[in-house]
Order: structure tokens, then sequence, then C-alpha cells
């Protein structure tokens, strides 16, 4: 393990700062954190490899729970998955914030 838990949930925060709209806010993590250790990627632009990850609930609309992916090996996201199983890979634009780009 690369990470703390108390580093994941700092890049949590600003993940979710950066993505905040009329939903999301930094404020909307959870302290339900979960070291998964190595797993294999089915989803988005990493697809394929076996990365270990942080796997952070994201409280969401109507009680619901969201899923924030973070490598422990770089402590930068993976993808996001909404309670109806959309899938988001995050992304860093030019200014360095982040943002959802659905896969």
């Amino acid at each position: 393990m690369k990470h703390t838990k108390e580093q994941i949930i700092a890049k949590s925060k600003i993940v979710m700062k950066d993505l905040e709209d009329k939903y999301y806010t930094e404020n909307c993590v959870d302290a339900d954190i979960k070291y998964i250790g190595k797993e294999l990627i089915k989803y988005g632009k990493f697809r394929g490899d076996e990365i270990s990850l942080w796997l952070i609930a994201i409280n969401s609309l109507f009680e619901n729970h969201d899923f924030l992916h973070i490598s422990d090996e770089t402590g930068e996201p993976i993808y996001y998955q909404n309670f109806n199983t959309y899938i988001f890979d995050i992304e860093k634009d030019k200014d360095g914030k982040y943002f959802m780009k659905e896969v």
C-alpha cells in the first residue's frame, strides 16, 4: 500500500470538488473507504490492467452511493461509477482540474 486512507480521502475531496455541480461537492465523500489491492480493471481507459486501488463511497442522490476508484500506485482516479452503474473515466484538463468523460 503506497497511500494512506487519509491521503486518499484528501484526493477524493479534490476530485469531487472539481466535479462539483448541482449534485456533487467535496462534502459528499463518505467515510466508507476501502483498500482493495490488485484488481483487474473492467472499464474505461485502464480496462484490462491490474491495478491496486481504493474504493471510495460517494453520497449521491436519494441516499444512494456512487463509487470513485483511485489507484494506489499513482493516487489518481481510475474511474467513477454512479448508482445507476454508468461508468465515467476521470480525466484532467490542461489546468489540472478533474472532469468526467463517459466510457
